[in-house]
């Protein structure tokens, strides 16, 4: 393409200057020139320039940039190169990882992971980390942050999410430290007996589960039969045996099993359901070995942060 004094002229073999809308691109050829950058962007507002920007961000597809081979990703190893590719995360400011999954790679589908992280802390921000294993050892950390946030009281499983937003929020809790207080008959002071590390806490939970309509705006309580249903199912899903993570509004969280099986009583009218049921407290929430235990993570130990 040329500029000739007032005239814009090109030819066929000219890149289009005017943008082009084409749904479903799966595949981009260039051929029969030479090429210097390639850059492809979901961001179709973004301002354009002369100088190519050279940072990756979400909406970065792929940047060739033609250095001696047609590399185009922002990563500088091949699928022949990496035999696992592992996830971490953990809070900024401070230096320990925990590895949330561990993908053996043996095709080019190895290398596109999806998954949920429902172990994280609420109103808490976090960089998280994709590492190759190159002969055995890491290699560069790609890293992002990511703030978390709730607005919702969640409780979760290996198998399943609930969350509402009707909730005191309360989630009153209780330390347990068992001890023995023995009293003699000549000493002023008792004698406390501690034969246990066990050290713990009990939650006491009050929330409502209610399903949503179909935008997911509005709660539904007037269709008796769809209430009941959801709300059947909360209670089967809180006694299904499976230890869980709770989560609060305020950023509270808790590696829990439910003990005490939840209640479901009426307050003011019938369709006006609160369940309130007891968690236990039963591992460290920043714990590797107690996170895999419960299914939360799929990192086996060889991968832990010791």
């Amino acid at each position: 393409m040329i500029f000739l004094g007032s005239m814009f002229c090109a030819d066929i073999m000219s890149v289009t200057c005017t943008p082009t809308d084409i749904n479903n691109i799966t595949r981009i050829e260039l051929s029969n020139g030479e090429y210097d950058d390639l850059r492809v962007t979901k961001n179709v507002t973004e301002e354009l320039k002369a100088t190519i920007p050279q940072e990756w961000d979400f909406d970065t597809i792929f940047h060739a940039k033609f250095n001696g081979h047609t590399g185009a990703g922002n990563v500088n190893w091949t699928f022949d190169t990496v035999s696992y590719l592992i996830v971490k995360r953990k809070k900024i400011g401070e230096f320990k990882w925990i590895t949330l999954e561990a993908h053996k790679v043996q095709t080019v589908k190895d290398f596109n992971i999806k998954n949920i992280d429902i172990t994280a802390t609420p109103n808490c921000e976090y960089q998280y980390a994709v590492v190759p294993i190159i002969d055995g050892i890491e290699g560069f950390y790609f890293t992002a942050n990511v703030h978390v946030k709730t607005r919702t009281l969640l409780i979760a499983d290996r198998n399943e999410i609930w969350n509402t937003y009707i909730t005191d929020n309360y989630l009153d809790n209780t330390s347990v430290v068992p001890q023995q207080t023995i009293t003699t008959m000549y000493d002023k002071y008792p004698t406390i007996i501690r034969n246990t590390e066990a050290n713990y806490e009990d939650i006491v939970v009050n929330a409502q589960f209610y399903p949503m309509d179909e935008e997911g705006c509005e709660i539904i309580t007037d269709d008796d039969q769809q209430r009941i249903n959801y709300n059947n199912s909360a209670k089967f899903f809180l006694r299904n045996g499976n230890t869980k993570i709770l989560k609060g509004i305020d950023g509270n969280i808790w590696l829990v099993y439910v003990t005490t099986p939840p209640s479901d009583t009426a307050i003011d009218d019938y369709r006006n359901r609160k369940i309130t049921f007891t968690c236990t407290e039963v591992g460290d929430i920043n714990s590797e070995k107690d996170l895999f235990e419960a299914g939360l993570i799929t990192a086996t130990e060889e991968w832990w942060n010791r």
